[in-house]
C-alpha cells in the first residue's frame, strides 16, 4: 500500500511535450507518442498514434502564421504557452474536469505542412479527445482557406 502513490503518479503522468525544444527556430521535430493511448502525432509511424500533417494551401508566410495562431487559440479551452514563427505550444483544458492536454504545431522545412502533436497530461487513455482536437484544428484551417483536406490514403 505504501507504493500506491508512486504507482498512481506513474500511471497518471505522461510526457507532455516535445523535449528539448530549442529557444528559437524550427529546426527540430515533434516527439512521437509514448506507449499510452493518450496521444496523437503526425510524426508517429504507428497507425494508432498517427494523424496526417496539415497540408497548407500556400507556403507559410508571416500573415498566414498569424492567422494559424489566432485559429488555434480559438480551440475549446485553449491557452497559448509559447508561440514563435513556425511553432506553437499550447494547453487545452477539457470542458468538464479541466484536465490539461498539450498541443504542438510545427511547420515543416519547406513551409508547406504543419506537423501536429496532441497529448493528455494525465491518464493512459484519452477517449480520442486529442485526435478530435487535431481534426477540429484542421477543419477550422480548411474553413479559413489556409489548409486543404488531406487525401484519403
Amino acid at each position: 500500500m505504501r507504493y500506491f502513490p508512486a504507482l498512481a503518479a506513474l500511471l497518471l503522468a505522461g510526457c507532455a511535450s516535445t523535449y528539448p525544444i530549442p529557444e528559437s527556430g524550427t529546426d527540430f521535430s515533434l516527439d512521437r507518442c509514448p506507449p499510452f493511448m493518450n496521444c496523437v502525432s503526425s510524426e508517429s509511424s504507428l497507425f494508432i498514434y498517427n494523424v496526417a500533417p496539415i497540408q497548407l494551401t500556400e507556403p507559410l508566410d508571416k500573415a498566414s502564421w498569424a492567422d494559424i495562431e489566432k485559429i488555434a487559440a480559438k480551440l475549446p479551452g485553449a491557452s497559448i504557452n509559447e508561440s514563435r514563427y513556425g511553432y506553437i505550444y499550447m494547453t487545452c483544458y477539457s470542458e468538464v474536469i479541466k484536465f490539461p492536454d498539450y498541443l504542438e504545431i510545427l511547420i515543416n522545412e519547406d513551409g508547406s505542412k504543419l506537423a501536429v502533436r496532441s497529448q493528455s497530461q494525465f491518464g493512459l487513455f484519452d477517449f480520442n479527445v486529442n485526435r478530435q482536437r487535431v481534426e477540429l484544428l484542421r477543419e477550422m484551417l480548411v474553413d479559413q482557406g489556409i489548409a486543404e483536406l488531406s487525401p484519403v490514403e
